[in-house]
């Protein structure tokens, strides 16, 4: 959890005039798992800690509960059924809209909530919907982001190598890698 993530769903939060972001963690991602990621437990802790001092965020951890992969489709079901009558929107980025065919169920999770896509410098929103079809358009939203163009790969690459993050993770994010040696056992370089 990134600055980037946290700017994000501020952006969209206002301009969409949402009441509350949620953050869910995924146990799993269905196009991670040939790769090894940071325990989940560790992963909700730090989005504790990134979002504490902001009243309009909050952490699931739906789907920590179940195992195996996490998919949206089931996410959604389950909020749905304990909140019926709100209405959900769905945080996702253009690189990710993209491959929503790909995802389980896609028309069903549509139909759960409105995407709102975050968009990244030098992709135009028109080339994204014109992967998809044209049905979804219509539950598919669009919120132009500023340029802060920071990526997960990157920061446990600077990580790794003993580079500083500062101003890209959360002090508080920061010393929770620090202290469990997470991407290298490097994440207490000095800034």
């Amino acid at each position: 959890m990134h600055i980037g993530h946290l700017r994000m769903a501020e952006v969209a939060r206002e301009a969409a005039n949402l009441d509350r972001i949620i953050f869910v963690p995924a146990q799993v991602s269905p196009f991670k798992t040939d790769r090894k990621v940071t325990p989940g437990e560790l992963r909700l802790e730090m989005l504790r800690l990134a979002i504490a001092d902001n009243p309009a965020f909050a952490v699931s951890d739906a789907e920590l509960q179940r195992p195996g992969p996490s998919f949206t489709v089931d996410t959604l079901r389950t909020l749905k059924a304990e909140s019926p009558d709100a209405d959900f929107f769905f945080l996702t980025g253009t690189d990710t809209i993209r491959d929503l065919p790909k995802w389980r169920d896609p028309e069903i999770a549509l139909s759960l909530a409105t995407f709102l896509v975050a968009t990244r410098p030098g992709v135009a929103p028109s080339d994204v919907l014109a992967a998809l079809p044209d049905a979804w358009e219509s539950r598919i939203l669009f919120v132009e982001m500023p340029g802060l163009d920071i990526s997960s790969s990157y920061l446990r690459a600077a990580l790794a190598a003993g580079r500083s993050t500062r101003y890209l993770l959360t002090d508080a994010v920061r010393d929770f890698v620090a202290a469990h040696g997470f991407y290298g056992n490097q994440a207490t370089a000095p800034d």
